[in-house]
């Protein structure tokens, strides 16, 4: 099977994704919601692979743990218009964690913001899909992303705009989605504060709490806790999701969300598990910032990808394998014009 013809194996839950409606625990659809959204998930890893394998670089730890999540906001929650990206009544999203734009580019790719085959070229010389995002050359990316800690304040500062375009605008929201090692940041925290005061409730930062940074684990780094106690304190409204892996537990979620709006700028903790669904990824920083060094390796993790949720949600098996075979490393597309000296002249 060719297996970037995703027809075959998904299809967005909603025929508008303009349009956003309640889907509860006892409407008829509610099943075929989670089950839609978990085929989604189970996608946005296997070809964040393939694209991060292509490149030889990304960031599979935070890719994977981000993955239900990105999953449900384009599924069922976002309005967002993949034909028209600047729609002006459209939702807002930041990927504050830019590092694991793979997640994100690939659940662009799905919903047909760019062909999906672009992802071969993630991280290369030319290619619209930079290793950071680029908001002037990547259809979906509402803002470019390097340093981390500033995606909040943009958030602020984009809420605060929203709201004072007028009433027509009060049902629009900014969600930004923020790692727990990012938290280290002051400007992080100064959001957080500018937010309270303005009294944004048309903004939702979400925390990927995965546990893990770079260079170690977060409690040993520099540890949040009592993470909720401190954002609350803060003036934020908190609401903590305890497997942030859990499609139903998040589609409740967002749901209520629509409905809680208080004043107060909301928040949203998500517990999940760096490097979620791969093994020898999982809770391990040494795959913060490591793709899988061959196309034998990258088939391995797709194949336990399958095992795992594939085989479960219906994915044929001989899925994983061409997905596999297409992969193809590609090599920087440009040379060095800078002599490189080992030592100074």
């Amino acid at each position: 099977m060719d297996p970037f013809d995703v027809g075959k194996l998904w299809r967005s839950w909603r025929e508008r994704p303009t349009v956003s409606h309640d889907c509860l625990p006892f409407h008829p659809e509610y099943a075929g919601l989670l089950r839609n959204t978990e085929t989604l998930a189970y996608l946005i890893r296997s070809f964040s692979i393939y694209e991060m394998t292509c490149a030889g670089l990304g960031h599979p730890g935070g890719s994977f743990s981000e993955a239900e999540f990105l999953a449900v906001l384009y599924n069922y929650v976002l309005r967002h218009d993949p034909r028209d990206p600047k729609w002006a009544m459209r939702d807002i999203f930041y990927l504050s964690k830019c590092h694991a734009c793979p997640g994100h580019y690939t659940v662009l790719g799905l919903f047909e913001y760019f062909p999906l085959t672009d992802l071969k070229g993630y991280g290369s010389w030319d290619s619209h899909l930079e290793s950071h995002p680029d908001w002037l050359r990547t259809p979906g990316v509402e803002i470019s992303g390097g340093s981390l800690g500033q995606m909040p304040g943009v958030a602020v500062g984009r809420a605060l705009g929203m709201r004072r375009n007028g009433p027509d605008h009060n049902d629009r929201t900014v969600y930004v989605l923020i790692g727990d090692g990012e938290c280290n940041e002051g400007s992080v925290w100064e959001a957080f504060m500018a937010a309270s005061h303005y009294g944004l409730d048309n903004l939702v930062f979400v925390v990927d709490y995965n546990k893990v940074q770079a260079k170690g684990f977060l409690s040993q780094d520099m540890s949040l806790e009592p993470f909720a106690d401190k954002l609350r304190a803060f003036g934020l409204d908190v609401h903590e999701v305890r497997n942030g892996h859990n499609v139903a537990e998040l589609v409740d979620l967002f749901t209520d969300l629509r409905q809680l709006r208080r004043g107060k700028p909301r928040a949203v903790i998500l517990n999940t598990i760096k490097g979620k669904k791969v093994c020898e990824c999982q809770f391990n920083p040494n795959w913060h910032t490591s793709a899988p060094r061959s196309a034998v390796a990258a088939m391995g993790w797709l194949h336990e990808l399958w095992v795992q949720d594939g085989k479960r949600l219906g994915v044929p098996a001989d899925f994983p394998q061409p997905l596999g075979d297409a992969i193809e490393i590609v090599p920087p597309l440009h040379t060095n014009p800078d002599a490189v000296l080992d030592q100074q002249a």
